[in-house]
């Protein structure tokens, strides 16, 4: 929807409804020539907190500013970037650190304003400037194409999303981290692009363990088998994708049912880690279990150490950054090696995803450890490991999608803050640059 303030200035989003890993192009013309103006995006999270962006740009001799071609003077974000406005949205409110919530599948309604007068921030109303035009524009993430369908067997909480047209589509199972929920959006998302795929929880959601602790893999043994015999799915074999713990995850399920076909793992480790006990202080209990018995697993025990960097947490009010627990873990040699995955036995590619800043914990290093187990073992297949530097935890899809705000810290409460690594501009580039690295991986292991 268009809405001209100003005579002759109109501003223009084409194509108005794209999918969030579609281009588009934002333009704005009938402007001052040579004068400034700022361009403003908002729009709503899950969570109904508003976000937005600016950049203000020179209008040209001939009035116009093309996002696309031209680099702000200032704002949210730097350098010739077309979908800088979206990625760099930051919270319009003041206050703890927040992630950008997204899970469900329904669009995304983004407001573009053109301003004349330069705004100072994201918030509007703080700065004043003159509405020149304005538009409303829709991201999806799959929208009309992809139908979706409760998976209504075996106990199963998930979704699966698969074209409109053609099929029966090659099967995929999108897995989240140590949170556990459906990752709806994603899912939609890469159906889009011909794949039959499940939106699986395993934890978090309802009929469901409430935390990341003596998770039975029986269950996506069953999610599995439930795919192979669905109408949308080809064939019996199925691509695991998951990222944190989720990565871990897949990588655990790939050496344990064959009929996984492949699998990508954005911030993985191959070695399984412990539970997530209640307000995440319990990590001696073990995450996955299977015919009734704990998958052997490192535990982290509370000492001094880790009371005292808890400690300039909250007193100096430093971020907590868990890789070096994570370091520390991997001096636990018995332990390390009866919980280390045996990725060898799986029987389809692996592609990892790693950030070099990921402070989490070291996915790079993990990344590594587990290429170096598959190179040993001689795995008959095309396995890659693909780093972004700079970039941290939330590397990739499922979690980092193209165009959207990427997450780097969080603030539980006001005087508590985790640092998940990297930078808004690394992790913005890597989530826009694995996407295309993950479909081609796809497409190979499914032809």
């Amino acid at each position: 929807m268009q809405t001209d303030t100003s005579p002759g200035t109109v501003v223009h989003v084409d194509p108005p409804v794209a999918r969030v890993d579609e281009p588009f192009r934002l333009t704005a013309s009938g402007l001052p020539p040579g004068e400034p103006v700022t361009i403003r995006a908002a729009t709503r999270d899950g969570e109904l907190r508003e976000w937005a962006s600016y950049a203000t740009f020179l209008a040209g001799d001939d009035g116009t500013v093309d996002v696309s071609t031209a680099a702000p003077l200032s704002g949210t974000y730097s350098g010739v970037d077309p979908t800088g406005l979206l990625w760099s949205m930051q919270p319009v409110e003041r206050g703890p650190r927040t992630f950008f919530v997204r899970r469900k599948a329904a669009p995304l309604r983004v407001r573009v304003t053109v301003t004349k007068a330069p705004l100072k921030g994201p918030d509007k109303s703080e700065t004043g400037g003159r509405e020149l035009a304005s538009c409303e524009v829709d991201r999806t993430f799959g929208g009309e194409s992809v139908v979706r369908r409760v998976a209504d067997g075996r106990g199963l909480a998930g979704d699966l999303f698969f074209p409109i047209t053609g099929g029966p589509h090659p099967g995929v199972m999108v897995v989240s981290g140590s949170d556990g929920g459906q990752l709806d959006h994603a899912a939609s998302l890469l159906a889009a692009h011909g794949y039959a795929v499940l939106s699986l929880g395993y934890c978090g959601v309802e009929d469901r363990p409430a935390g990341l602790r003596h998770i039975d893999l029986e269950y996506f043994e069953q999610a599995l088998e439930w795919m192979a015999v669905q109408p949308e799915v080809k064939g019996d074999r199925i691509i695991v994708v998951g990222l944190s713990r989720g990565g871990e995850l897949v990588l655990q399920l790939a050496s344990m049912f064959p009929r996984i076909a492949g699998v990508v793992a954005g911030s993985p480790c191959g070695i399984r880690q412990a539970g997530i006990g209640k307000r995440n202080s319990d990590f001696t209990k073990p995450a996955w279990m299977y015919g009734g018995t704990a998958l052997p697993y490192v535990p982290a025990r509370f000492n001094l150490r880790r009371f005292v960097q808890l400690y300039s947490v909250f007193v100096f009010r430093r971020p907590l950054r868990l890789r070096p627990v994570f370091e520390g873990l991997l001096h636990k040699h018995d332990l390390v090696v009866a919980a280390a995955i045996q990725v060898e036995r799986i029987k389809g590619p692996v592609l990892l995803i790693s950030g070099t800043a990921d402070e989490l914990w070291p996915s790079e290093r993990f990344a590594e450890l587990v290429m170096l187990r598959l190179a040993e073992n001689e795995h008959p297949y095309p396995d890659e490991h693909v780093r972004y530097p700079g970039a941290g935890h939330f590397v990739c899809f499922p979690y980092a999608l193209p165009s959207m705000p990427p997450m780097t810290r969080m603030s539980p409460v006001p005087v508590f803050t985790m640092d998940f690594g990297g930078t808004a501009e690394a992790n913005a580039a890597s989530a826009r640059d694995s996407w295309p690295e993950i479909l081609r991986f796809l497409a190979a292991a499914t032809a």
